[in-house]
């Protein structure tokens, strides 16, 4: 399980090669990990399914063999064939968000009905990882 918080402007290609330099250093082994990516950093995620939808990139399954979304609101925006690529690839979606974050609690209704993600709402605001840590742990590590 990986954590990326990476910067708003990120996109998929930039996830990808982060992943790359992460297995260059030898911190990661090159196989798929789960990532988790918190607000802004799921833009990178929506980025690369996007990517696969347009037969541009495989980089989605080759990075990411579960994805843990934590209210990344450019899932709101972004287009359903794109998000589907997690479902036709077989790649799990834990979409958490906090109790008192509306706009996460819609992002993980969407990622339900669009791909049968799991969704949990665990106590607190925006980033819900700071207000519930245990709670947050105990979801990610079942």
């Amino acid at each position: 399980v990986t954590a990326w918080d990476l910067p708003v402007s990120s996109d998929g290609s930039d996830l990808a090669s982060a992943f790359d330099a992460m297995v260059s250093k030898s911190f990661l082994s090159g196989r798929a990990v789960t990532i988790i990516s918190p607000s802004a950093s799921g833009k990178a995620m929506v980025s690369l399914a996007q990517m696969k939808s347009a037969n541009t990139s495989n980089d989605l399954t080759r990075i990411s063999k579960a994805w843990i979304p934590v209210a990344p609101g450019s899932v709101l925006s972004a287009d359903e064939s794109a998000i589907r690529q997690y479902k036709l690839a077989g790649i799990p979606i834990l979409a958490i968000h906090g109790d008192q974050d509306k706009m996460g609690a819609k992002v993980t209704q969407k990622l339900q009905f669009e791909v049968d993600a799991k969704g949990v709402e665990l106590e607190g605001k925006h980033p819900v990882y700071l207000d519930s840590p245990e709670e947050f742990v105990q979801e990610v590590m079942q």
